[in-house]
């Protein structure tokens, strides 16, 4: 599958050669392609936003939250594609990093708003590390899947497996509001107490 990585920060850097490892044909979308500070040596190739973008059957918004809807304008139309959303919308507090919107709406929910894509809130509940490892876990992290389109929720899932999560449907888009704030558990634990940067979460089964 055609997958476009916008962005090549923190996240993007680590998604693009796990479903570049997974086979699947992914291409970086960023500012200016031609800056060096793009240049890692992971061989993705590097396109302008809207090129990668209108490229890609699988559209990845991996930027920052405070450029994501600017960047998704760069996207230009997305009609038809999947878009998933990796955002969490935080601000600093009084307290450190706090949410930006709440529980009466998500960044998901605006970015919709704004395209005709199909878009599919993942990838926000762990950090970075986290997603280019976790096939090595032993047992799959748990990535929760929300969106209104059930075909996209499918073809997102089979993304997700395919670099090792257990994906779990979450229901509507609007669930969103719930999973950007449950990413502030992880980044509370990670940063606050000390929590390893690598751990994930795991769904134990009943008896």
């Amino acid at each position: 599958m055609k997958i476009a990585v916008i962005g090549k920060g923190r996240v993007g850097s680590v998604l693009g050669p796990a479903f570049n490892k997974a086979r699947h044909d992914v291409s970086y979308g960023v500012r200016n392609p031609d800056d060096e500070k793009y240049e890692n040596g992971d061989g993705i190739p590097l396109q302008s936003t809207p090129d990668a973008a209108q490229g890609a059957d699988v559209v990845i918004l991996s930027v920052d939250w405070s450029v994501a809807l600017k960047a998704l304008a760069q996207c230009g139309d997305l009609s038809g594609k999947i878009l998933i959303d990796c955002n969490n919308p935080l601000k600093m507090g009084d307290n450190g990093l706090e949410l930006a919107l709440g529980f009466d709406n998500s960044a998901a929910e605006m970015i919709a708003a704004r395209t005709d894509a199909f878009v599919v809130k993942a990838l926000n509940q762990v950090g970075s590390p986290v997603m280019g490892m976790a096939h090595d876990y032993p047992n799959r992290p748990i990535q929760f899947v929300a969106g209104d389109d059930e075909d996209a929720k499918q073809v997102v899932s089979g993304l997700l497996r395919d670099i090792g999560f257990n994906p779990i449907d979450y229901g509507q888009l609007i669930n969103a509001r719930k999973l950007e704030p449950l990413a502030m558990v992880w980044i509370d634990q990670a940063f606050k107490h000390d929590m390893e940067p690598h751990s994930a979460w795991y769904l134990m089964p009943g008896k």
